[in-house]
């Protein structure tokens, strides 16, 4: 005997390769039991909808540990026939729905990973060959009186439709796995298509086909072979965007619930991805990870393998590197993601990449502009320009914290003297000789301060503008004003500073103390000055 769900005794079922599983609620029950559960069911209240309509292929990308295999997972333990997952859904939304109890539990689900077949198997037909083989014995042993050995795949699934009048769903976890794993194998990536096209496109048979990965549907410039799926993308999630990752609702309950780490510092580490309709999404992973050790650090950048990172930033497209660098200093790219060709390899410029990145994760994307998320893919960028040695920009990161501590310690000479280090290598920003390029290298030569500030420029502040404040993100530290100046002198800036009355910025905030600091480029003698002074506040 065998037990299925929560307290639910079934009969033990001869072993299933993919069809109806004896195991397909086992994934999800073990979800519902983690102390980080949130509720996603309503995700088959969509899919019921999808049910042998004309929208019944579906396609979800998504990057890794964003709960792609979770919601799979769901899906599995509700539709699979045979099973009882009543249980596993008591207090769910979905359960609240008129129609829960109509598909519960009453179909037949063929559930596949497809890594497991296209990542270790080579070439493309390797796996082809052992997924059907491994298929149609599932089929033949539900339904040996209609198939027999060495029957073609979908006619065997045909035949069963017309002489049973029996339909399946199909489950797809990492449909995109030949794209990522066989780069570069266009035929083999052509017959992955034709074998999918063939086994779905317009197929009595098929109630559903629900595939999730990283990477939209491959395009050819003859069309996809693919091309009745419906894409739900982290570019364009459309209606399930709610459904992977964490809502800002959603993580504060979790905040509420187990009161480890503050509901600002995950804010801080893990926000920044953005769904239309939504809002702010966190990582799921990461969140987790955090509210499980107590401590926020770098989780989800470890889950995979970042050498990808690197291979793609440092490919040979004009433009990309002096992208990258503005992204570091927090400034938003505008950019055009309608010419992404759906692969990680046929990328014909900047833009291209940029969008792989976007729907890696290392990216978001927002209204036409692509950022940095957040404080985790900061630090992933940083440590990946420094292994890269990109020239001055790398020298500026690695060197930052000296930075930090010399304006800290009112050490004029020192903050001169590391800025005009970094003069004669300023090739990567193209031009030096304005203050908006002087204030993109202020930001990166302060990397590091953003653990402890929050960096804005530009912001009203008394009576004018100041150029760059740096807000302390506790009491502990002074709030730090900068006022950049081109061809003048650090005079007229403290001057500046003073009598616009800066400082009032940090008015009902909390901090006592401000660092006030000059920073003067002289064009003539490319040299740096720099004045500073700390005042009381209140």
């Amino acid at each position: 005997m065998r037990v299925i769900g929560k307290g639910k005794v079934g009969k033990l079922r001869k072993y299933r390769h993919f069809l109806n599983r004896n195991t397909s609620g086992d994934g999800f029950c073990e979800a519902i039991k983690g102390e980080y559960f949130v509720d996603k069911s309503l995700l088959i209240a969509f899919t019921n909808q999808k049910l042998s309509t004309k929208e019944k292929w579906i396609c979800v990308s998504k990057p890794r540990r964003f709960g792609k295999t979770f919601a799979l997972e769901m899906l599995d333990a509700y539709y699979t026939k045979n099973g009882n997952a009543e249980e596993l859904f008591h207090g769910l939304e979905i359960k609240r729905t008129v129609e829960f109890y109509k598909h519960l539990n009453k179909h037949n689900v063929i559930s596949i990973n497809f890594a497991k077949y296209f990542e270790n198997y080579s070439p493309c037909d390797g796996g082809i060959e052992l997924l059907s083989r491994h298929l149609t014995e599932d089929l033949k042993a539900e339904y040996s009186d209609v198939v027999e050995d060495g029957m073609d795949l979908s006619l065997a699934f045909d035949m069963i439709q017309q002489e049973k009048g029996e339909k399946f769903i199909f489950l797809i976890d990492e449909w995109d796995s030949i794209f990522r794993y066989r780069k570069g194998k266009k035929k083999e990536q052509e017959e992955f298509l034709g074998f999918l096209k063939d086994l779905f496109k317009d197929r009595a048979y098929v109630e559903l086909v629900y595939m999730t990965g990283i990477l939209p549907i491959k395009k050819y410039n003859t069309g996809s072979a693919l091309n009745m799926f419906r894409e739900y993308t982290t570019i364009d999630p459309k209606s399930l965007g709610r459904f992977f990752g964490f809502s800002k609702e959603e993580l504060s309950q979790l905040c509420q619930k187990i009161q480890k780490v503050s509901m600002e510092e995950l804010t801080e580490w893990y926000d920044g991805y953005y769904v239309e309709g939504v809002g702010e999404m966190y990582n799921p992973k990461s969140v987790t990870e955090a509210l499980g050790e107590g401590i926020c650090k770098d989780y989800w950048n470890k889950t995979g393998g970042f050498t990808e990172l690197e291979e793609y930033i440092t490919l040979n497209f004009e433009g990309l590197r002096d992208d990258i660098i503005h992204l570091l200093t927090g400034e938003r790219i505008s950019l055009n993601v309608v010419g992404f060709s759906n692969d990680l390899e046929s990328f014909q410029d900047k833009e291209e990449v940029l969008t792989a990145l976007i729907h890696l994760g290392y990216l978001t994307y927002r209204e036409g502009f692509v950022s940095i998320p957040n404080k985790e893919l900061r630090e992933e960028f940083s440590s990946t320009v420094k292994r890269l040695n990109w020239g001055i920009v790398s020298k500026l990161l690695m060197q930052s914290k000296k930075l930090l501590n010399a304006t800290l310690q009112l050490d004029e000479g020192q903050v001169a003297q590391l800025l005009e280090d970094v003069h004669d290598g300023m090739q990567e920003l193209k031009e030096y000789n304005n203050e908006h390029t002087l204030k993109c290298v202020i930001h990166l030569a302060y990397y590091a301060a953003a653990d402890l500030y929050e960096f804005f420029f530009e912001a009203p502040a008394g009576k004018g503008y100041a150029d760059c404040v740096m807000r302390p993100r506790n009491s502990g530290y002074p709030g730090i004003i900068m006022e950049l100046k081109y061809n003048k002198t650090v005079q007229e800036g403290m001057l500046q500073i003073e009598e616009k009355k800066y400082m009032d910025i940090f008015a009902s905030t909390g901090v006592k103390e401000a660092v006030l600091a000059t920073v003067n480029y002289d064009k003539k003698t490319k040299k740096h000055q720099c004045r500073m002074k700390k005042v009381l506040l209140g």
